[in-house]
């Protein structure tokens, strides 16, 4: 199925680097200043980049990436995503300066924030190899969309020894915080270490939920989001995209993978405040990580990457819950590889939505596994 009011753009694009996953760092919209709720003209997209020169496979893999002079950017567009001037392009630092500033100073001095404010943003960073830090995981966010932010404050491992936060969370009607953090129960093992069977499983990474009840102050473990099904023991689920209902419900979307190509969305829920969960639906047959947001009529929709041919852009709309789902809506089928994705959509007003995303065309003048990794967006009406 396929939507006729499609408009793409180009948010994030340079010829040697690679910019990717707005995922991991955030989407949100906001009025003009001083204006009343309606049309959402204000659109801020976090993103990943580093240098990339496409001469070679090795530079686009994402180890390599990562372990470069990688950056952590916001782009702002205030013209509801028609144009995304450099100049408005705000850096949050280097991952390495970041993680120095982490370790001098793992818990600085904080500020209680609203985090149920519509003018509140979220966003997240996590550590570069060596193994010996993927537990360094951390959230900063702002209380003036975006313009100013806090210091990053470390996450708790809470014994875990991987830890990835994404600024993935819901506030309670009691108003106690849910912060969806992908945790695994081991990290990188020095060479001759016999793994146990645990250790060896592919399935080792999973969804921690995190619960704070004085404003992002302190954390506490809650619970864990995992899968009875048959195929656990081989399947990793993790990356979880939450949703409060209105009846107070919790569903969280969920990544299922094998591998970075054999992926799906399941949807859980939970009746209890995150207490317990059970599985819900599976979105669709192949696709993630899954951007899930419930809009203004009522309905749920799940964006993902399509990371089997054609390689794309997909979404689809559930009006009951996620239960059941609607035919995809192919946003686009001209991706050059795998290697695209990581989405999130924000509503506008008048039924229009906008999504980013990191994709590579098939039709690119650089082709190395694909072509220049950027960020790009799609309006649509769903």
């Amino acid at each position: 199925m396929t939507t006729s009011d499609l408009r793409h753009t180009v948010v994030y694009r340079h010829e040697k680097e690679f910019a990717a996953w707005p995922y991991n760092h955030g989407l949100w919209a906001f009025p003009p200043a001083g204006q009343p709720a309606g049309l959402r003209s204000d659109i801020l997209v976090g993103f990943s980049r580093g240098p990339c020169d496409y001469s070679h496979p090795d530079g686009v893999r994402h180890s390599t990436v990562d372990a470069r002079d990688g950056e952590y950017v916001l782009a702002r567009s205030t013209d509801g995503g028609f144009s995304w001037p450099a100049e408005n392009l705000v850096s949050w630092g280097s991952r390495a300066t970041l993680l120095a500033q982490l370790r001098a100073t793992p818990q600085p001095a904080r500020s209680r924030a609203d985090w149920s404010s519509p003018d509140f943003c979220l966003t997240a960073g996590f550590g570069i190899p060596p193994e010996g830090e993927l537990d360094l995981a951390y959230i900063q966010w702002s209380t003036n969309r975006g313009l100013d932010w806090h210091a990053p404050v470390v996450v708790p491992t809470f014994g875990f020894k991987w830890v990835q936060a994404k600024p993935d969370f819901i506030v309670r009607p009691d108003g106690v915080i849910l912060l969806f953090v992908t945790v695994r129960l081991h990290g990188g093992q020095p060479t001759g270490h016999v793994a146990t069977e645990r250790e060896a499983s592919p399935a080792s990474r999973f969804v921690a939920v995190y619960a704070s009840p004085d404003h992002g102050e302190t954390w506490n473990y809650l619970s864990s989001i995992i899968a009875t099904s048959p195929d656990t023991g081989f399947t990793n689920r993790y990356y979880a995209s939450p949703v409060l209902l209105p009846n107070g419900t919790i569903l969280a979307a969920m990544r299922c993978q094998v591998d970075a190509r054999n992926a799906w969305p399941e949807i859980f829920a939970s009746a209890d405040g995150g207490l317990s969960w059970t599985f819900v639906s599976r979105v669709s047959d192949w696709g993630g990580p899954t951007h899930l947001s419930l809009l203004s009529h009522g309905r749920l929709l799940a964006v993902y990457g399509r990371r089997s041919r054609p390689y794309g852009i997909r979404a689809r709309t559930s009006a009951d819950e996620g239960r059941t789902w609607s035919p995809e809506l192919v946003l686009r089928e001209d991706g050059g590889s795998w290697d695209l994705g990581y989405p999130r959509a924000v509503e506008l007003g008048d039924g229009l939505v906008f999504t980013a995303y990191y994709f590579n065309g098939a039709n690119d003048t650089v082709d190395c596994q694909g072509g220049v990794r950027h960020i790009a967006g799609t309006f649509f009406t769903p």
